[in-house]
């Protein structure tokens, strides 16, 4: 650490706690970049199901499969590029993410819809896997935030 820091650390007697307690610190003081898996993509979204027993919960249990397939067999796209169209983070932070991201299911349009400002994704509720994948890649490809953050990724690489 540089002496400043360690200075205004001391003048806040919080150095104590760092130096006793790295390991419990360490998560918000030192970013690292994990491999981001679909497992983990998965687990970040509280999924929003409608009442058990109902129709519609049957028809979310089939597409939340889907969704589940969706995202260990993704192709043309990345888990990258969902993950920005579902928040606008191009990598999950080391600490959860705020709001926590939902997943909802919507019949009223064919392709998914996302809201980066409060996190959730609405995904089509399809009569089949194929056409499911279909309306999603379409959907996240033609977004412009996510065309936006391609443009801002070529930029990188020149």
């Amino acid at each position: 650490m540089s002496s400043r820091f360690k200075d205004g650390l001391s003048t806040l007697d919080a150095i104590h706690a760092f130096e006793q307690h790295a390991c419990v610190f360490k998560p918000f003081m030192c970013s690292s970049v994990e491999q981001l898996t679909s497992a983990a993509l998965e687990e970040i979204f509280e999924v929003q199901l409608s009442e058990k027993g109902s129709t519609r919960r049957h028809e979310e249990t089939r597409v939340l499969g889907f969704w589940r397939d969706y995202l260990l067999g993704t192709e043309g796209l990345s888990l990258k590029d969902i993950l920005m169209f579902a928040t606008g983070l191009n990598t999950l932070p080391p600490s959860q993410i705020q709001p926590q991201p939902k997943l909802i299911f919507q019949s009223t349009s064919r392709f998914p819809v996302s809201s980066t400002c409060a996190n959730t994704i609405k995904i089509p509720i399809s009569k089949t896997y194929d056409q499911f994948k279909i309306d999603m890649d379409f959907g996240i490809q033609n977004s412009p935030g996510l065309l936006n953050s391609n443009i801002v990724d070529s930029f990188n690489y020149i």
